[in-house]
């Protein structure tokens, strides 16, 4: 109803097609339109976020947001944790040991989303000493991975988990990650693809190592209505069990989104926050 608060999905669908329906991917709709990622002159022209109005689609998931939930919280749930609840929704029940490639919002989110759930031997990865800080506090054991460190930190997942871990999640973006990601995982374990959602993604792997080892690979691109209702619920639940606010800048007034961007580039928070509206 007018003035509720809400957050929507990334993306329409039709919920028509066989990717809506057979296959139960309506992110991957066959007419799918995603906010933020078009030019004005599509669609209606609203579509961007950087903006004091958005005009929503038919089609598109709406989720009321409870009033426990900051804005600066909420704002990070349509993306990020949604897309961390599509992903560890395909890691399998009996997983106990779980390594995450990169601690940024992604990371950390499946940290807190894991830790939750009663994981305990979670490992997360990252050479940027500011995120790895946070690790902790979002129920992972942080593995400094600058190459100094990087050898003896990772005797602690090898102690964990001599056989290797029930699965990873590849967060970071960089494929150069995949190779060692493939070494820590056991016999019969699951990786998740996540963050390479670029083109500049190679990978340098044989079919052998897939085989022999009797790998799960897993990608996941953005999520469905059912993810957004589920991170929302999960926010509620936990919003005093973990920092999600230290995630987040202080928000930027929009006239000055250029220093936002500058903000992010720093790489000081893992978002920034603009306030849409104007005074």
């Amino acid at each position: 109803s007018v003035e509720d608060r809400i957050t929507w999905s990334i993306a329409d669908s039709c919920g028509q097609c066989v990717f809506c329906t057979d296959y139960k991917l309506p992110e991957k709709c066959t007419s799918v339109f995603k906010y933020g990622h078009a030019l004005l002159a599509d669609g209606s022209g609203l579509n961007g976020c950087y903006a004091t109005h958005i005009l929503l689609r038919p089609g598109t998931g709406i989720v009321k947001v409870p009033d426990t939930i900051p804005d600066s919280v909420a704002a990070t749930a349509n993306c990020a944790l949604a897309t961390i609840i599509n992903a560890i929704s395909r890691i399998p029940d009996s997983a106990k040991a779980v390594v995450i490639q990169g601690a940024g919002t992604l990371g950390l989110y499946a940290c807190a989303v894991l830790h939750n759930r009663g994981l305990r031997e979670l490992f997360c990865i990252d050479t940027n000493k500011e995120r790895l800080a946070l690790v902790s506090s979002f129920g992972g054991v942080p593995i400094d991975a600058r190459t100094s460190q990087y050898k003896q930190d990772r005797l602690k997942i090898l102690d964990a988990a001599p056989v290797g871990v029930d699965a990873v999640l590849e967060v970071a973006g960089v494929a150069e990650l995949v190779s060692e990601g493939i070494q820590l995982l056991r016999t019969g374990g699951h990786y998740g693809f996540i963050g390479m959602v670029h083109p500049h993604s190679h990978l340098d792997l044989t079919g052998e190592q897939i085989i022999r080892k009797c790998l799960t690979i897993q990608g996941t691109h953005n999520y469905s209505r059912c993810h957004l209702e589920e991170c929302i619920r999960f926010l509620e639940k936990t919003i005093r069990s973990y920092p999600y606010e230290r995630l987040v800048s202080p928000p930027f007034p929009l006239i000055d989104l250029e220093d936002a961007i500058h903000e992010a580039e720093s790489q000081k928070y893992c978002r920034v926050s603009v306030k849409p509206h104007i005074d």
